[in-house]
């Protein structure tokens, strides 16, 4: 066995994760889908030397800014893995965590914050399940991934506040990024953007406390559409289930339901 970590996928490594994915698919009714954008960390597992061995296990790491702590004081790091059916009880699973979590331990020591470890699961695997339940993961929290087919029309939407990429120039919407919303030069809002192929992902949005109920964040939110819109077909984001102020805020700005994800702390 064979284990290899890298930020940036070639696109052989990108196919091989597309038929792993599939395989996974094939065998259990889940619907989570492996990214393969750059930045993120990756871990292949191959039963041989990765140049002549087939890829038998994938996972990935993803740091996320908790919203409600202080900047950049608290992350979630979701760990996500697949297993291909044929070669499970062999301890790829285990061989990719004991990695994972070192990153993460890292990460903590880096960036001098607090890290929340934890599994994210659509709750259709039942080995996904057995596997959590023996590692002693607990239940957390659930989200509902939401989805927005994005039009022409979106881009002609004029944004009352100001919206700009972190050290780029406005309008910036040219790959993964930290955006900020500002009013009178005071930045009032921020979300971050992952792109993946023809879709981004909009995540960690939020607006300052003062500064809610008074519009903003739907205009935030609509003025990062018509940036969006330039670029991709469609926008998804995850939300709490227990956040019904933004569900409700997505929802009436043309977001879906698509499924249902659970976070299981580590």
């Amino acid at each position: 066995m064979s284990l290899t970590h890298t930020t940036l996928l070639t696109d052989s490594q990108k196919k091989s994760v597309r038929a792993l994915t599939d395989a996974c698919r094939n065998a259990e009714p889940i619907t989570l889908s492996a990214p393969s954008e750059d930045g993120l960390d990756y871990y292949l597992v191959y039963e041989n030397a990765p140049e002549t061995g087939e890829l038998t296990a994938f996972s990935f790491l993803f740091f996320v800014p908790q919203e409600d702590a202080e900047p950049e004081s608290v992350y979630t790091c979701e760990f996500t893995a697949f297993v291909h059916p044929d070669h499970r009880r062999r301890g790829h699973f285990t061989e990719m965590l004991n990695a994972a979590l070192e990153t993460a331990d890292r990460f903590e020591r880096e960036h001098s914050c607090q890290v929340d470890f934890c599994f994210l699961t659509d709750g259709k695997s039942p080995a996904a399940s057995a596997v959590l339940e023996t590692i002693g993961a607990e239940y957390w929290y659930s989200e509902y991934k939401m989805v927005r087919k994005l039009r022409k029309s979106d881009a002609d939407y004029t944004a009352n506040v100001q919206i700009q990429k972190a050290d780029a120039p406005s309008g910036d919407i040219s790959g993964a990024g930290l955006y900020t919303a500002s009013l009178s030069g005071e930045i009032i809002g921020t979300c971050a953007l992952l792109p993946s192929a023809n879709e981004t992902y909009l995540y960690a949005f939020q607006i300052k406390e003062p500064c809610r109920g008074q519009g903003h964040g739907k205009d935030f939110l609509k003025g990062m559409l018509a940036l969006t819109a330039r670029a991709y077909d469609t926008v998804s984001v995850q939300v709490s289930g227990l956040n019904y102020i933004a569900r409700n805020l997505y929802k009436k700005t043309g977001f879906r339901e698509t499924e249902s994800l659970s976070y299981y702390i580590y």
